[in-house]
Formats: C-alpha cells, sequence, structure tokens
C-alpha cells in the first residue's frame, strides 16, 4: 500500500512594520484575504527580532519611523548573512531622490510609496517571490478606496 504524502506547503511569510497601528491594519487585512502568514512589527527593534524569529520571505518596513527607522533596519538585515537575501520593500511617503538614495545605500530591493493598495503589495510579492497570488478583493473596492484604507500618518 504505497500512499503519496504531499508536504503542506508554508504560507508566504510576510513581516509589516510601520508605527502607525491604522497603516499595519489596514495592509495585513489587504494580505489575509489571500493565504498569507502575516507578522506585524511597530518599530525597527521590534523587526529585527522579528525577522530572526520568523525568518519571513518578505518585509514591508516603513522607513520613517522613530528610535530605529527603516532605512536603518534594512542596513542591519543586510549586515547578517543569515537574513540579506530577504526582499525588503520600504515604504515612503515621498518617492523623491533622497528617499531612492537612502533606500539603495540600505540595501532597499524597491521602494512602496503610500498610499498603496492591495494590487501593488501582490505586485511585489509576485516580483520578488513569483507565485503570490490573491483572490478578488471581497468589498469589491475600486483602487482608489483601497488606497484610502492605508494613508500615511503626516
Amino acid at each position: 500500500m504505497d500512499a503519496e504524502i504531499t508536504p503542506n506547503p508554508r504560507p508566504v511569510q510576510v513581516l509589516l512594520v510601520d508605527d502607525s497601528r491604522r497603516v499595519r491594519e489596514s495592509a495585513q487585512a489587504l494580505l489575509n484575504r489571500s493565504s498569507f502568514q502575516v507578522h506585524l512589527a511597530d518599530n525597527g527593534f521590534d523587526a529585527l527580532c522579528k525577522v530572526v524569529a520568523h525568518r519571513p520571505d518578505i518585509v514591508f518596513m516603513d522607513a520613517v519611523m522613530p528610535e530605529l527607522d527603516g532605512f536603518e533596519s534594512c542596513s542591519l538585515i543586510r549586515g547578517n548573512p543569515h537574513y540579506a537575501h530577504i526582499p525588503i520593500v520600504l515604504m515612503v511617503s515621498d518617492h523623491g531622490p533622497l528617499a531612492q538614495a537612502r533606500a539603495d545605500v540600505a540595501g532597499a530591493s524597491a521602494l512602496l510609496v503610500k498610499p498603496f493598495g492591495r494590487r501593488e503589495l501582490l505586485g511585489l510579492l509576485e516580483e520578488f517571490l513569483g507565485g503570490a497570488e490573491g483572490g478578488e478583493n471581497a468589498q469589491g473596492q475600486t483602487q482608489e478606496e483601497e488606497a484610502d484604507a492605508i494613508r500615511a500618518d503626516r
């Protein structure tokens, strides 16, 4: 009696880091509509701990946070050979040349401009991980309505 056992694939692990609870919860809600395992952190120090604890497949991190910001956190992750391969997307309110230069120096994989919607998140997941799929928007929201759900605190 030969039974084939197929391993249960590990869901895509996403670490979402932002000092705004509203942004964290909104982005988590967008990702939870798909089969992603989402871990949350509210600052750079917590993000470093969660990278070690959960070994995420990708990190979405706010660039500007108090104490340890996303640029510095990204540099620290890149400096550790165990985690340097993880794609890190820095979330910014302004995609100017200074933000791009700082992201390049920190080793960021990409920048994501706030506000953003589910389409942008899934597009980056697909770009960096391949095969990351998401279902339809359960609430029938337009992209503009989704973007309104995730506003940068200014």
